[in-house]
């Protein structure tokens, strides 16, 4: 068999939204059989565009081993990357333009952040409405004091808040403790006592005067001093940890990162020479901090760990997994999002996050509509219809995944006779042009 670009070869399927709802949707659903799997099946001229680019559906038919990257080989990083160029936004969260690593990379490269603020502060700008709410807050404090003092670099101007942020967070890192200091009295002598030594540690770090990075109290050292404490009540001890978990971090608070973020150094474990040591923390380093969480990356919609159970199943030949999408289906997000979600279903992840996910996940489709329609406009037609493909494969792994999503793409549908028309109009021109050489 020739090897071709990726033809998806499917039937489609009436299947019901979800068990309570009756609507139906039309799925499209792999044909398979317990031994075949997927493969590349060359299209015929008739299913070739107008340029001569192969028309993309999903396809798994053959008998060759199961190959698992049907999905990125159609939509390629650089098709991801086209799009984020674009402006994406967020699919689980409020931020409306996903920030490109390329334009990341590029002030990376050229410590763009190093530079005296008033530079640093006019590159970070055009990123504001980008960044989550604690790293807009904190580019905003930079941004008001780099107005005054603008030959100080970004970590000089966060020293200038250092007092005012430190006196802050102890008092808020005081008052978690003293909940978990409440909560051990209730504990048995012997195991009272293992805790108040943890706790009364983790107090005196915290209070201590002029401390460096290496004698200072850290969040994450207590939580593991906390988990290697040994007691009976494992229902108490668990309730502590949660609380302990409460703790502020520079994720979450805007004193967190300042004190963090205005040390010159860092402390970082060496495997080689099996020690701590200090890495240079500054101004380019807060920079690169402030964008790293709106950074676009790709998330797997379906757990990947489900995503290769039901693939395990499925070449075992188990009925109950013959129509299950073999597509390892992403969408653009954040990567602090992404990091959120982990490796849960995607209808857990909407009830557990604080952010209107349905909302935000029509929200981009919408996004994706519109810039398929930009593409058509301006005669991209090959990333149009690549495009087009790519919104109705999300719409039905939404559809598989998710029993609260409905998804609308009206817009993009009433698009198509447009974009088919385009296509064949270029394919026209591409036969004419060449029977004439």
């Amino acid at each position: 068999m020739e090897i071709s670009k990726v033809q998806f070869i499917t039937h489609r399927k009436e299947i019901p939204v979800s068990a309570n709802n009756r609507q139906y949707q039309t799925l499209t659903v792999p044909v398979l059989n317990q031994t075949t799997a997927d493969c590349f099946v060359k299209n015929s001229a008739a299913d070739r565009n107008s340029i001569g680019i192969l028309s993309y559906k999903p396809s798994f038919v053959g008998k060759v081993p199961f190959l698992q990257y049907d999905f990125e080989k159609k939509f390629t990083r650089s098709f991801f990357v086209k799009l984020l160029r674009e402006g994406v936004p967020d699919a689980y969260s409020d931020i409306e333009r996903l920030i490109p690593r390329e334009e990341y990379d590029k002030h990376r490269q050229m410590q763009t952040f190093g530079k005296k603020s008033s530079i640093a502060v006019k590159y970070l700008k055009k990123y504001k409405n980008s960044m989550f709410p604690v790293e807009k807050e904190i580019f905003t404090i930079l941004e008001n004091l780099s107005k005054k003092h603008p030959d100080l670099t970004l970590q000089e101007l966060l020293r200038l808040r250092y007092p005012q942020a430190e006196q802050v967070l102890i008092n808020q890192q005081g008052e978690v403790l003293n909940k978990i200091n409440l909560m051990i009295r209730q504990l048995p002598k012997k195991d009272f006592l293992k805790m108040r030594k943890v706790i009364q540690g983790a107090f005196d770090r915290i209070f201590a005067q002029e401390l460096t990075p290496e004698e200072r109290f850290g969040r994450k050292t207590f939580l593991a001093e906390l988990r290697g404490v040994d007691i009976e009540d494992k229902k108490l001890k668990s309730k502590i940890y949660k609380i302990a978990e409460t703790l502020p971090q520079s994720s979450d608070s805007v004193n967190a990162f300042i004190v963090k973020y205005s040390h010159p150094y860092k402390l970082r474990f060496d495997y080689n020479k099996q020690k701590l040591v200090r890495l240079p923390r500054d101004s380019q380093e807060i920079g690169e901090r402030l964008l790293e969480p709106s950074l676009g990356t790709d998330d797997h919609i379906h757990p990947q760990k489900e995503f290769k159970r039901e693939q395990a199943a499925r070449i075992k030949g188990d009925n109950n997994a013959r129509h299950l999408s073999p597509l390892r289906v992403t969408t653009l997000v954040s990567s602090k999002t992404n990091a959120d979600k982990t490796d849960i279903p995607l209808d857990k992840y909407i009830e557990k996050s604080k952010y209107d996910i349905p909302k935000r996940i029509q929200n981009q489709i919408d996004r994706l509509i519109l810039i398929c329609e930009k593409w058509l406009k301006h005669g991209r037609i090959e990333d149009a219809n690549l495009l087009s493909d790519y919104i109705f494969v999300l719409k039905d792994e939404y559809g598989r995944r998710s029993k609260v999503l409905n998804i609308d793409i009206t817009e993009l549908e009433s698009l198509q006779p447009r974009l088919k028309t385009a296509v064949a109009m270029q394919k026209e021109r591409a036969n004419s042009k060449a029977k004439s050489k």
